[in-house]
């Protein structure tokens, strides 16, 4: 990846929320609602599977009536994300349509999303982003990611001081 991905949710309104997806001079915008399908969560769990396996995970953001599906999908360290835009709920039925791509590491892919979720939630309290988002925001959740991906780097420090002085 040339240029660093860049995402960012934007402050949740009435059960909407904007998420936008730049790299590289390019840029994707959906606006998406709370309902069908918990986002946020999805997001979060789809996140901590991509750190801990490889495989592929989805994460389903409804427009109403078009539908976007952030795809991920890691083989080794590579991380290989997709934003898809379909017409309407009857994805298997429907032609889906290009509109963001990205690779890479963990780091580079994964991360500026947990950031953006971090972000999200540092800008509202539980009660304020359950009331803009009419549903739970999955903060235990975040924070447990969190930890896991903090003791990792730090687990990985200690391993680089460690070959250092050998």
């Amino acid at each position: 990846m040339s240029d660093k991905l860049k995402v960012a949710f934007d402050d949740p309104e009435a059960g909407w929320v904007g998420l936008k997806l730049s790299r590289d001079g390019e840029m994707a915008e959906i606006i998406a609602s709370y309902t069908a399908n918990d986002s946020f969560l999805d997001l979060v769990n789809v996140l901590h599977n991509l750190f801990l396996h490889e495989g592929e995970w989805k994460v389903i953001w409804n427009e109403e009536p078009a539908v976007c599906e952030l795809r991920f999908h890691r083989t080794g360290n590579l991380v290989n994300m997709e934003l898809v835009e379909l017409p309407d709920y009857r994805r298997e039925l429907c032609r889906a349509e290009s509109r963001f791509k990205a690779s890479g590491s963990y780091e580079e892919v994964g991360i500026p999303f947990w950031r953006a979720l971090r972000n999200l939630q540092g800008r509202f309290t539980a009660e304020e982003l359950h009331a803009r988002w009419h549903r739970e925001f999955p903060s235990k959740e975040i924070n447990a990611l969190t930890s896991i991906l903090r003791q990792s780097r730090s687990t990985r420090a200690s391993n680089k001081r460690f070959e250092r002085t050998r």
